[in-house]
């Protein structure tokens, strides 16, 4: 993910702090937040329950970890066997990331009914199905195309499936509730449209609450960075920073005064000057991005351009995964032609 810092008008934040752990803080109507711990660099995820005892949805689940169940049995009980005492009654998962969607298997066990998109879960269910020598070699065959040394070609390869570590396999089919963009449905007692994002994910959920202009907005618009857009195994768009922007673009349609309820950071109001900055973000890292390949260069080479820090394992495949999204868009523009030399992959300026 990378910085893309509020240019001009500034945004306002609701709350200068956020919920601690086992806290549920009310952020508006017939909404609470609650703020999960994450193993990552970025070190949390929002989760958002909506409606009242007996009728409640929570959004998203953090990952599926043992500190993960242990947050949420501080806010619904711990039962039997580590189960849920008092679960919500439905649980929305957002898209396949595993802060999003580690453990749905998790609360339908304790009786959550399921909400989702059908191309997030089938994706999930995919993913954590592939053994580890195949989820390795693919990675590493990946890395090595796009011009990784042989040190990071075989770390990824020995790292296996990272993702079904930390996700529960989902539920079938016949246990969810698939929702549709443009849909409209009732969670917690209130009337929602279903929204879409894509860049990010094939098919993220967003949930818009018009009667007082409320955007469940999961990882589509965040505070203070940009999520991660990225070309990546087994995901068929190979353009997503085109279908981010083309999301950012729908989103000018709703309010100015819109209150943003985002998966990382806080919630805040200044949805308008929020897409003009990622917008912005994006046209400058396209452009420098294109200068950087006046010589033929690879992703890997494209990774001191967009990201001037050291990288950890995870965020070095969302690097490439990024450095990808943005050659592929110059790429269709017309900007760049990809060329093969020695087995790499390589972009240069179009003549």
């Amino acid at each position: 993910m990378n910085d893309a810092r509020i240019t001009g008008k500034a945004i306002e934040f609701l709350f200068d702090d956020w919920p601690q752990p086992g806290e549920s803080r009310d952020v508006c109507h017939g909404i609470r937040w609650q703020r999960l711990p994450l193993p990552f660099a970025l070190d949390h995820v929002n989760c958002w329950l909506l409606g009242e005892p007996g009728d409640r949805v929570l959004v998203d689940t953090g990952v599926a970890t043992s500190l993960s169940r242990k947050q949420w049995q501080l806010h619904f009980g711990s039962g039997a066997d580590n189960s849920l005492q008092h679960p919500p009654e439905g649980l929305l998962v957002t898209h396949f990331h595993p802060d999003h969607a580690g453990l749905s298997s998790w609360f339908a066990e304790a009786g959550s009914r399921l909400y989702g998109s059908a191309v997030e879960i089938d994706l999930s269910r995919t993913l954590c199905d592939i053994d580890d020598e195949t989820y390795g070699e693919h990675y590493a065959d990946w890395y090595a195309r796009n011009g990784l040394n042989s040190v990071q070609v075989e770390a990824v390869r020995r790292h296996a499936n990272t993702y079904r570590k930390i996700v529960t396999p989902p539920p079938d089919d016949a246990q969810w509730t698939f929702l549709r963009e443009g849909q409209p449905v009732t969670l917690g007692g209130e009337l929602y449209t279903v929204m879409v994002g894509r860049g990010h994910a094939p098919d993220m959920l967003m949930l818009y609450r018009e009667s007082d202009h409320v955007l469940i907005a999961a990882d589509q618009i965040l505070p203070s960075i940009s999520p991660n857009v990225s070309v990546m195994p087994r995901l068929q768009d190979q353009n997503p920073l085109n279908s981010f922007l083309e999301t950012l673009n729908d989103l000018k349609g709703l309010p100015a005064d819109t209150l943003v309820l985002p998966s990382h950071g806080l919630p805040f109001r200044g949805l308008h000057e929020r897409i003009a900055a990622l917008e912005l973000h994006h046209e400058q890292r396209l452009q420098e991005v294109w200068q950087a390949c006046a010589d033929p260069v690879s992703a890997h080479d494209i990774f001191a351009v967009l990201f001037r820090r050291e990288l950890d394992a995870q965020q070095t495949s969302f690097a490439l995964g990024e450095s990808l999204a943005h050659l592929h868009h110059l790429e269709q523009d017309g900007r760049l032609d990809r060329s093969v030399e020695n087995g790499v992959i390589r972009f240069r300026q179009s003549v």
